[in-house]
């Protein structure tokens, strides 16, 4: 069966997806439920989310949660390079005098007790989540995995979309298809995906390459929110068709 309008459609048989729009270059991956999901690479990005200093470093007393996703999204980086698809890595980049911040984002972090955007971090770390101050940088652990034709978006929102180059950056590339990685789940990841969802991106969450700090009901809620606006596989699945297109 044939959804959508034009040469804006997805074509659906079975447990089989085919969100190419009729391209010839495709790739198919599995999803959950024993489902397929063909889609064109050439038109698709990874896009990772907040794998930054201030989310994922020890030095200030983060989990290991994020960290511990360094493996997965290596090889979703590897894997999405080898099959063709963008590169795209979104993180908080902020001015250092919080003046495009609106009162709620600032009256929050600071209810919550949590070092606002902007103010020193302890340890002379520097400035929380400013554009190119340490926090804000991507982990050292991610840093090989960069590649100087990525592209690198500011953010200033807890998604990726309001006030960025994001939505323009991926129409100016033709990108219709985006999968997801990075933290936190329920916020920056969940909101990213919300957004564009709506503006008419076809999602894939790689399960193994998100995580979060929330309780497990806020995760539970999150997916229950997600589960109608993505596809769902894990990192695996770009590796198995990056190896069938060689």
């Amino acid at each position: 069966m044939r959804y959508g309008n034009g040469e804006n459609y997805w074509i659906v048989e079975g447990d089989h997806f085919d969100i190419s729009r009729g391209s010839a270059n495709t790739a198919t991956i599995q999803i959950e439920e024993n489902q397929t999901l063909e889609f064109d690479p050439l038109r698709s990005a990874l896009i990772i989310i907040d794998m930054q200093n201030f989310f994922c470093s020890s030095l200030l007393g983060c989990p290991d949660g994020a960290i511990n996703l360094v493996p997965a999204i290596s090889s979703a980086v590897k894997s999405s390079r080898q099959l063709g698809m963008k590169i795209i890595w979104v993180n908080w980049g902020n001015r250092a005098d919080v003046a495009n911040l609106p009162p709620n984002m600032i009256y929050s972090r600071r209810k919550n007790g949590r070092t606002h955007i902007g103010e020193p971090l302890p340890d002379n770390l520097g400035l929380a989540l400013v554009k190119d101050s340490w926090s804000a940088a991507i982990v050292d652990e991610l840093k090989d995995s960069i590649d100087e034709t990525d592209y690198l978006i500011d953010k200033y929102r807890t998604s990726g979309f309001p006030g960025t180059i994001l939505d323009q950056t991926l129409r100016s590339n033709g990108i219709n298809t985006l999968f997801y990685a990075g933290v936190n789940l329920d916020q920056c990841v969940m909101f990213t995906l919300l957004d564009a969802a709506f503006l008419g991106y076809d999602n894939v969450h790689l399960k193994d390459c998100t995580a979060t700090t929330s309780p497990s009901y806020a995760v539970e809620g999150a997916l229950y929110n997600m589960k109608n606006r993505t596809f769902t596989a894990i990192s695996d699945s770009l590796q198995s068709a990056a190896v069938t297109q060689k």
